[in-house]
């Protein structure tokens, strides 16, 4: 079928808005108590109010602050010259904005991710300490799958910049295509005679190996950084936070791809490949809008940026932009396509999460405002000062390193035209300072280089980013009384950092710790049990086991270690000593024992590992085997001691035999004396009596 054919088509997706609401398109769902939309009344609320977002913020010129900060961070060189002459002015740019930011947020970074994880789970009462460490072992994971950091960093430089930031999150499950090596073909088995086990003989067939492919699943949250123009936040919204909200627009720019990865989520009805293919090869067009390009149009060539994200960046048709608008509120979620003047709806049902799936923060909060106040506007005054008395002195220095020259009117006219240059000489029939003479300018002002030094030390104040806390020392110009003293120092050190504090804390509250409540939420719901074993057994190892019930039903609360609460771990790791040392005092170990309650051996050994870095990297305990669990059994004390016991009988039953056995040797040997005194005696009593010897023998009586 022609493309011509299939675009035909587009007339039955495409959807009119419809012209008021009223009953006919407004209706109560019985099942979430919300409110649901028919598709024309859904594409009107998405239209209205994009546009009553628009209006709002470039009414209030949000937009063309923001365009002002990202002038004053980039600060492009304009030429211009003097009187519209062929002499240049001085414009050299000055970056106090782009210093500040990339020394602050650094230093927030690190008081973010000062600890891996950068989390501490604190189990509520009657929850498995098995849990916690396989929830920490699960959240570290999937955050750095996620890309966390990465995208935490990206939302504070704009946070910092704009002065609000704004993030996104929700949960994927796909298939990914994963390589893993096997062996062309088994080794052999062979068992040597007397072995009791089995060897393995490689053979050239098992030294080969071939690639195969496997789905794996992925499953698990995900949270990425939003550009602030590109999301329209209900105007009526007066807390710098984006869930108190009552809608919420994104507006992103999908291709051919992008869409058909959308077909495989529940809840979007995405045209079919065929009309899919002939809309983005009819070149689709989204009009510009500058609410939500990078750059905008009158901005073009003057600031560096990639390309606007409605801007065809390929010849390939298939990766044109076409315009979605996504409508989120607490009970339902609207996404239309735009394009060509088409508006076809391709979700409209309740909403899943049955919130807003936005988190955002500010630098520092405006009263009764959700944009907040960024370093661009409170510092950009500063880098402009700064910038224009340096250029001005410039200016004036130029004066004297090209000085203008004047003469008198009337006398020494030249006949021809005379140039500068240096060691030349003209000839004059006048006094030469009557005659002719360089014009005397006024010296740059020493007040325009204190008046520089004043506004980059306001901006320093204003920021947190002080020189003499990052660099340890006061720079000319800036009074460093409060640094003379120790105490002094603590309290100039305390007072930049608590700047910080109010970005990073709203941060932490607003973004960070929410964003792993919300992980936890969607893990209970979604996750599946062999993703989390899967999970798990690459983080812990295969022997770690966990009721997958009890994972999702354990009470956490979670805090994240950064602000006032960067030491957590390091004040955790002072106190192990004490508490080894309680472990080794015998009495203090009796006195539990008497209450009923022993330690657990291997939760102190896992608390070490902790404090040490090594979590979820090292396996230093394991189940033992058979055989050492024999061994282990034949070494305890009670087996010592009944070994030692059967030993001691055993040396006092073999002395026993021993005395016995000598005892008996002792009566032979007196029978043996008895029996030769008395054959002794007989033999010589015959001899006596008859004058002859007797004619037994020795042992002749007793028949031997």
């Amino acid at each position: 079928m022609s493309s011509e054919n299939e675009l035909a088509r587009l007339h039955e997706l495409d959807i009119t808005p419809a012209a008021t609401l009223d009953d006919t398109n407004v209706h109560k769902d019985p099942e979430t108590g919300g409110w649901s939309y028919d598709n024309q009344a859904a594409v009107k609320i998405i239209i209205d109010d994009t546009g009553l977002a628009d209006n709002y913020i470039n009414i209030n010129q949000w937009a063309s602050g923001w365009t002002l900060c990202d002038m004053l961070y980039q600060s492009p060189q304009a030429a211009s010259a003097f009187d519209g002459g062929n002499v240049a002015q001085a414009n050299v740019p000055k970056f106090i904005l782009s210093n500040h930011i990339s020394s602050i947020v650094p230093k927030v970074m690190g008081g973010l991710f000062y600890e891996d994880p950068p989390f501490l789970l604190r189990p509520r009462p009657n929850t498995d300490p098995d849990v916690v460490r396989a929830k920490t072992a699960l959240f570290s994971s999937q955050l750095d799958d996620m890309k966390f950091q990465e995208e935490a960093e990206r939302a504070l430089d704009q946070m910092a910049l704009f002065g609000t930031c704004i993030m996104k999150w929700g949960y994927c499950e796909t298939k990914r295509k994963q390589k893993r090596y096997k062996r062309k073909a088994e080794p052999q088995v062979m068992q040597a005679p007397g072995s009791t086990s089995p060897d393995l003989i490689d053979t050239p067939g098992s030294d080969e190996i071939e690639l195969e492919y496997y789905d794996k699943v992925i499953s698990r949250p995900w949270i990425r950084y939003c550009d602030i123009r590109t999301v329209l936040v209900d105007p009526g919204c007066r807390y710098g936070d984006i869930r108190r909200a009552k809608w919420v627009i994104y507006r992103d720019y999908a291709t051919y791809d992008d869409l058909a990865k959308l077909r495989q989520q529940p809840g979007y009805n995405i045209p079919d490949d065929a009309l899919l293919k002939a809309i983005f090869l009819s070149n689709p067009h989204s009009g510009p809008e500058n609410i939500s390009l990078t750059i905008p149009e009158g901005m073009m060539g003057y600031l560096q940026h990639a390309l606007p994200a409605n801007r065809k960046t390929s010849a390939d048709p298939m990766q044109a932009p076409i315009e979605i608008l996504e409508r989120w509120d607490n009970d339902k979620v609207m996404v239309m396509l735009s394009f060509n003047g088409h508006n076809i709806l391709i979700r409209n049902e309740a909403n899943p999460y049955s919130k807003i799936p936005f988190l955002s923060a500010n630098w520092r909060n405006i009263q009764d405002s959700f944009y907040g106040q960024g370093l661009g506007l409170l510092i950009g005054s500063e880098q402009l000062v700064d910038q224009g008395v340096t250029n001005l002195a410039l200016d004036l220095l130029a004066y004297g390193l090209q000085p203008t020259a004047v003469r008198k009117k009337g006398f020494n006219a030249p006949t021809q035209q005379v140039r500068w240059k240096q060691g030349g000489i003209i000839d004059v029939d006048e006094d030469v300072d009557k005659a002719f003479r360089f014009l005397e300018m006024p010296p740059v002002p020493s007040e325009a280089w204190n008046f520089i030094q004043q506004a980059t030390s306001d901006a320093a104040t204003t920021s947190g980013a002080n020189e003499q806390v990052v660099q340890g020392a006061g720079s000319p110009g800036v009074r460093t009384t409060g640094m003379r003293s120790g105490t002094g120092a603590a309290a100039v050190v305390q007072a930049n950092a608590s700047r910080l504090d109010g970005p990073t804390g709203r941060f932490v509250r607003q973004i960070f710790e929410p964003w792993l409540y919300e992980m936890d939420d969607l893990n209970n719901q979604m996750l599946p049990s062999s993703v989390l074993r899967d999970t798990l057994g690459e983080e812990l190892g295969n022997a770690f086991k966990i009721d997958h019930l009890k994972f999702r039903n354990a009470q956490i609360e979670y805090e994240v270690l950064a602000g006032a609460k960067l030491g957590a771990k390091a004040s955790m790791a002072q106190a192990l000593p004490f508490i080894l040392q309680l472990l080794n005092n015998p009495t203090f170990v009796a006195n539990i024992e008497d209450g009923g309650d022993m330690f657990d051996a291997k939760a102190i050994f896992n608390s070490i590992v902790d404090m040490a870095g090594w979590k979820f990297r090292q396996n230093f305990i394991r189940p033992m085997t058979d055989q050492e669990k024999q061994s282990h059994a034949a070494n305890k004390p009670a087996a010592l001691q009944a070994r030692q016991m059967q030993a001691q009988q055993q040396m006092q039953l073999q002395k026993f035999q021993q005395e016995e056995q000598l005892e008996d040797q002792k009566q032979m040997g007196k029978a043996g004396a008895e029996v030769l005194r008395t054959a002794t005696e007989h033999a010589l009593g015959s001899e006596l009596l008859s004058g002859e010897p007797g004619t037994e023998g020795f042992g002749s009586s007793l028949g031997l």
